[in-house]
C-alpha cells in the first residue's frame, strides 16, 4: 500500500505541475510604459503606506493577543498555589483570559487580516 500511495502522489505532483514559459518584453514597450508606470506608482503610493500601516498594526494585535495566551500557565499556576490560601480567584481570571479570550482574540484578529490589508479602519 505504501507504494501505491507514493505512485499516486508521484503521478499527481507530475499532472499538477506547470512549467512555467517566461516571455520577454521588447525595450521598446518598456521604455513607452515606464513614465506611465511611474505615474501609477505615485499616485498608488499614498494607499500602499496605509495599507502598509494598517496591516502592520494587525500583526501587532495578532502578537499581543498571542502573548496573552501566557496567562493560562500563569493562572494555573496562580490556582495551584492559591488554592488551600483561598486566593484562586486571581488564578481563574487568569486562566480564562489566556485560555479562552487570547485564542479567540487571536481567531478574529487573523480573519481580519485581510480587512487591515486593505487600509480600512477596525475597532475592535
Amino acid at each position: 500500500m505504501n507504494k501505491s500511495v507514493m505512485v499516486v502522489l508521484a503521478v499527481s505532483c507530475m499532472m499538477f505541475a506547470v512549467p512555467y514559459k517566461a516571455r520577454a518584453i521588447d525595450p521598446i514597450t518598456m521604455a513607452i510604459l515606464a513614465p506611465v508606470a511611474l505615474k501609477v506608482a505615485e499616485a498608488a503610493k499614498p494607499f500602499v503606506i496605509r495599507s502598509l500601516v494598517s496591516t502592520g498594526k494587525g500583526i501587532l494585535q495578532i502578537g499581543k493577543a498571542a502573548f496573552e495566551v501566557l496567562y493560562l500557565p500563569l493562572g494555573l499556576g496562580e490556582l495551584t498555589i492559591g488554592l488551600p490560601f483561598n486566593k484562586a480567584r486571581k488564578g481563574l481570571k487568569h486562566v480564562i483570559r489566556g485560555g479562552v479570550i487570547a485564542p479567540a482574540k487571536i481567531v478574529v484578529n487573523v480573519l481580519l487580516l485581510p480587512i487591515y490589508m486593505t487600509g480600512a479602519k477596525v475597532n475592535i
